[in-house]
């Protein structure tokens, strides 16, 4: 239908287009769009008229939670009410966590471990110290979108509630408070409770961090969930058909099956992965990937029959291949191999598991294991359901892999974003959901001339517009007009414009050529060489009568010669420099121009060349491409310049090692690849050991071989790993050195020890037993010998040495005669085995009472000389006897039978042998005898007196003085002495009592005491004058009679005189004055002074007084 406007009627048309245009609106505004559906989700409408109360109801697909209101209303205005929801799913669980510290068993990994319940006494929970700021974090391995994360509280007790909590996403592991912040919660969260924390905006992170800030407490987590819609859920992996005991788990869009409730060989495993999902064995992974297989492999560590798990990763068969290859194809770079991995053991290990028994590092295996669990790896077979926004509907039921739906908006509604999506490999749709969006551009207006036409009677979007003119009138612009994206009608405002023009007009020295006078007829001007147009070239009859312009005019133009460049040249290609001419550039060799779309230029009307002339620069070529694992050698890269293309160690160079750039500014071909070599780890050999020179196993690495000890290597000592992959040349063997059987000279015998087929036995081989086939180890002894008689020219000794030879040279055995021996005067010589060739040996032995001076035992040498001299007899002689002590000693020969007679001098005894002979061996027979003093011993004690020893000693000529007491009298000699014979000389004095009468003893007491005052004082007059004139003369020390007294005084015995009596009661001293002397004297009254010997302290200490029957001492 359509509906015709004409401009007089324009007042009209505006009131009537208002008035249909508010129709719709009001209309329109009765019911909502179709609404918005976020992804992963589905929706029922109770009512399809999407009138005021239709409800809409959200479900999310299998593996996501809905967050938000699960309903929504359409309103009296129209629109929905509620917030639109969401579906996510968990990317938390079982991810790698951790916190500031813990407790009681409150590791970090409880927080997401999948377990919601509230009580911690089972260690169900996280639990950190008592500090300041405690947090908790988790590391989702990628980063994620991040709308949701649900926190599920610790019930009661115990612990301090969680309060003042912020949440933080993003990447950085290191400072998590840079991370921007989630969401933050000022109060306190209630016990046992599970609250869902959106975030402001949503946040793309790695890590997502909790913490109580400021706060010093416990923080304690049973459960934390984290949701986005960039993962899909792990019901989504799940395969019809595929049993209970396979677990599917989903990360970074990719599914696993960890088949570990069976076992099978890697044929099997990798036919089961196909078969079921369309998968194949895990195979690719690296970084965060195989982070991930790892820990979920560690996880179920405890459940796994084996703990060996296949991988979809193996090499061809064969000592001779060593490059391992993902099941697609892919070379594997850098294995994973664990220690001494991979040894290929009996050449069969030709598929990889993950080992963990070694930290589930990778391990070579036989291909055949048919116990072994495995890992699959696919793409989630379907999309999930696809998200729209308001007003769009989606055509398409169909979610697989590679299909495609198509996205359409109501009438008068623009489409804004791509109408279609398909469902990519990833499981994930394309592209964004596009938006409908109304517009209405309104009145259109008419045409002067003509007419205007609505079709659909409508101004909105897509609605079209049609204009016609009347006669004789030609319409000038578009015919139709549709109403745009932009609420603006498409396009200019046509025109109806008459269509006849009269003839141009004429411009100054220009000639022109006209086509027609009818509307769209033209006028060509043109003007003679040198000169230039100014002005419009063509000029065109317009409707309405007009012609286009003005009429142009023709002016003479000169550029005047080019400017000259350097390293190069320029030709006028028409000889001219006047308008229209055209000058070429051109360089010398190696140089190009620049730029080169500048070679030609042209005289322009301004009388100026087109452009500045170009300059002629050296040809230079672009940096080189450089290879992947490679880098290049060059100075510069200027033409005919060289680069050299170099691989990093373990890489082969593919393509051309050495670029040359060209005089076109290119290198002369296409940049060379490196490629990684990798020949492998190789297997031992037997008896032998090998390193790596490098310690790698890639392209140039070198092996070198070596053989224990004893053994020689049979091959090649060093092989490098070549670009086929493969070591050079062939395995080398250990073969064990050995000598062959040792020669025998002639009159020889030798001996071997130290060989191991004769268990540490010794061989003795002569001529008769020398044939023989025997080998030798190395370190065996040889030994050669010759018969008797024959002695050896050369070294005897012969080792098997490490070159598989015996050292040395083979000796010689040469006979030897020393003649016979000649016999010494006084002696005679016997052959011990009757012959006198080389080593025989001669005897010596002398008559009697002579001995042998020489060697009693001589042999004959290898120079046929007998050893030594010969021997002669001597007499036998003893030496001159030893003697001490003062023995004297009188010998009467020095020969055998001789005598020596020892004598002590008078008071000495001789102790030992008076006599000794000489002996036939030439000593004396005894021992040396000693001269001892005679001793008398103590003499015994007298009574009333005592005895002093002088000297202390009793041995020959020592004497003893007797002393008796006051009132007694010595009969007998004062001193005696010891004799030669050992007795005392004469007899032994006693000490007997004086008896007087009383008047005799008064008169001789009072005579007596007369006397002494006289002689006291006489002598102390005397003893002045001596001490004036005397002169000090030294007194030997056995004449010291003052040391005597001094040291007699110290040590001698106090005595009480008051207790002496006479045997009738009378006391024997009352009439004796105390200073008198106490002691009768001890030597005779004469003129000569004869000193009292001196005693020692323990002289005196030893001298005995008897008193009446009683020793005092």
């Amino acid at each position: 239908m359509y509906e015709k406007i004409r401009r007089p009627s324009g007042r009209s048309l505006r009131i009537c287009l208002f008035a249909f245009i508010w129709g719709i609106s009001v209309t329109q505004g009765l019911k909502c769009g179709h609404p918005a559906v976020p992804i992963n989700s589905r929706i029922t409408l109770s009512s399809d008229s999407l009138k005021p109360g239709t409800v809409v109801t959200y479900i999310c697909d299998d593996g996501y939670e809905l967050f938000g209101s699960q309903t929504r209303t359409c309103s009296q205005t129209g629109t929905w009410q509620e917030e639109l929801p969401f579906c996510g799913t968990n990317v938390a669980l079982r991810r790698p966590a951790n916190q500031s510290t813990s407790i009681r068993g409150g590791w970090a990994d409880n927080a997401n471990d999948g377990d919601k319940t509230t009580v911690h006494d089972g260690k169900k929970c996280t639990e950190t110290m008592k500090e300041v700021s405690p947090w908790w974090q988790v590391d989702l391995l990628r980063p994620y979108p991040i709308k949701v994360v649900r926190i599920t509280t610790r019930g009661c007790c115990g612990q301090q509630p969680l309060q003042d909590l912020e949440i933080r996403v993003g990447n950085s592991s290191s400072d998590l408070q840079r991370n921007p912040l989630c969401a933050w919660y000022p109060g306190t969260l209630e016990e046992g409770v599970t609250k869902a924390f959106t975030c402001a905006r949503t946040l793309v992170g790695q890590h997502v961090f909790i913490q109580l800030v400021g706060v010093e407490g416990s923080l304690s987590l049973c459960e934390v969930e984290i949701f986005t819609t960039a993962e899909f859920s792990n019901d989504r992996c799940a395969s019809s058909g595929v049993g209970s005991e396979v677990e599917f788990v989903a990360f970074d869009r990719m599914c696993y099956e960890f088949n570990v409730g069976k076992g099978g060989s890697f044929q099997e495993a990798r036919s089961n992965c196909r078969r079921q999902s369309g998968g194949d064995l895990a195979h690719g992974f690296r970084g965060v990937h195989n982070t991930f297989l790892l820990s979920e492999l560690e996880r179920r560590k405890s459940n796994l029959r084996t703990h060996l798990v296949w991988i979809g990763a193996q090499k061809e068969p064969g000592y001779i291949h060593r490059t391992w290859k993902w099941v697609n194809g892919e070379v594997i770079s850098k294995p994973a191999w664990g220690k001494d991995q991979p040894n290929n053991y009996n050449g069969e290990q030709n598929c990889i598991v993950l080992d963990g028994a070694n930290n589930w590092q990778w391990n070579d295996v036989g291909c055949n294991l048919d116990y072994l669990h495995w890992i699959c790896q696919h793409k989630p077979p379907v999309c999930g359901s696809p998200d729209k926004n308001l007003n769009t509907t989606i055509i398409g039921k169909d979610y697989n892999i590679n299909s495609t739906i198509k996205y359409e908006c109501p009438e008068g509604h623009m489409l804004v974003g791509s109408s279609e999506r398909t469902c990519t490999q990833a499981g994930f749709w394309s592209g964004e959901p596009p938006n409908c969006k109304y517009v209405d551009c309104g009145d259109i207006g008419g045409v002067e001339h003509g007419t205007v036409e609505l079709v659909d009677k409508r101004t909105s979007f897509g609605a079209e517009a049609v204009y016609t003119c009347d006669k004789n009138y030609t319409l000038v612009g578009e015919s139709k007009r549709q109403c745009g994206d932009s609420g603006v009608w498409t396009g200019q405002q046509p025109q109806c414009l008459f269509d006849w023009c009269p003839d141009p007009p004429q411009g100054e020295g220009t000639t022109v050529v006209v086509s027609g006078t009818k509307t769209g007829s033209s006028a060509t001007y043109s003007c003679k060489p040198g000169f230039i147009l100014f002005g419009q070239m063509v000029l065109t009859c317009g409707l309405g009568g007009i012609w286009s312009g003005k009429a142009p005019t023709c002016k003479y133009v000169d550029c005047r010669d080019p400017l000259n460049i350097d390293n190069g040249r320029f030709t006028l290609l028409n000889g001219t420099t006047t308008h229209g001419s055209m000058v070429e550039y051109t360089c010398d060799a190696d140089h190009w121009l620049e730029p080169p779309d500048r070679s030609i230029l042209t005289c322009m009307r301004d009388a100026k060349w087109s452009s500045d002339p170009p300059s002629c620069e050296l040809i230079t070529c672009p940096e080189p491409e450089i290879p992947e694992d490679g880098y290049v050698v060059g100075y510069d890269f200027n033409v005919h310049s060289a680069i050299e293309y170099h691989c990093e160690p373990g890489h082969i160079l593919r393509g051309k090692s050495t670029l040359q750039c060209n005089t076109q500014g290119e290198w002369d071909g296409e940049p060379p690849n490196c490629e990684y070599i990798d020949c492998g780890k190789l297997s031992p050999i037997p008896y032998g050991t090998f390193s790596y020179v490098n310690s790698t196993t890639y392209l140039g690495s070198e092996v070198s071989y070596g053989c224990s000890r004893n053994y020689k290597l049979v091959g090649p000592s060093h092989r490098v790993c070549q670009e086929n992959k493969q070591w050079s040349e062939n395995t080398p063997r250990c073969e064990e050195i050995r000598c062959p059987e040792p020669i025998l000279a002639e009159h020889a015998i030798l001996s071997v020890t130290g060989n191991d087929r004769l268990y540490g036995r010794t061989l003795i081989k002569t001529a008769e037993t020398a044939m023989s086939f025997a080998t030798y180890k190395i370190g065996a002894l040889v030994k050669y010998r010759c018969e008797r008689g024959y002695k050896i020219e050369g070294d005897p000794l012969s080792t098997c040495e490490e070159n598989g030879k015996w050292s040395g040279k083979i000796p010689e055995c040469t006979f030897v005669d020393c003649k016979m021996p000649t016999a010494p005067a006084h002696g005679k010589f016997t052959l011990a085995s009757n012959v006198t060739y080389y080593g025989a040996v001669v005897l010596y032995e002398c008559e009697d009472n002579f001995q042998l001076d020489g060697y009693a035992r001589r042999l004959c040498l290898d120079n046929g000389t007998w050893s030594a001299e010969t021997p002669t007899c001597k007499e036998v002689v003893c030496k001159e006897p030893e003697k001490e002590g003062g023995v004297t000693v009188h010998v009467s020969t020095f020969s055998i039978g001789g005598v020596a007679h020892y004598s002590c001098p008078k008071g000495h005894d001789l102790q030992g042998n008076a006599t000794r002979i000489c002996q036939k061996k030439g000593t004396w027979s005894g021992y040396i005898p000693n001269c001892i003093p005679v001793d008398c011993g103590r003499p015994p004690t007298i009574e009333n007196g005592r005895v002093i020893i002088m000297n202390d000693s009793t041995t020959y000529n020592s004497g003893a003085e007797y002393h008796c007491i006051p009132q007694y009298q010595r009969i007998g000699p004062f001193l005696r002495k010891c004799m030669d014979d050992g007795n005392w000389s004469g007899d032994e004095p006693r000490c007997e009592m004086t008896i007087s009468p009383t008047n005799e003893s008064q008169t001789l007491g009072l005579t007596i005491g007369i006397g002494a005052g006289v002689l006291l004082f006489l002598l102390l007059i005397l003893g002045i004058i001596y001490l004036r004139i005397r002169k000090e003369t030294p007194v030997k020390n056995t004449e010291n009679i003052e040391g005597a007294i001094r040291k007699e005084d110290q040590n001698a015995a106090v005595m009480s005189y008051s207790n002496l009596n006479d045997g009738q009661g009378n006391n024997i001293y009352e009439n004796i004055h105390e200073p008198e002397s106490m002691y009768d004297s001890p030597y005779e009254e004469t003129s000569h002074y004869e000193p009292s010997p001196v005693t020692t302290r323990s002289n005196l200490g030893g001298a005995t007084v008897t008193i009446n029957g009683v020793a005092i001492r």
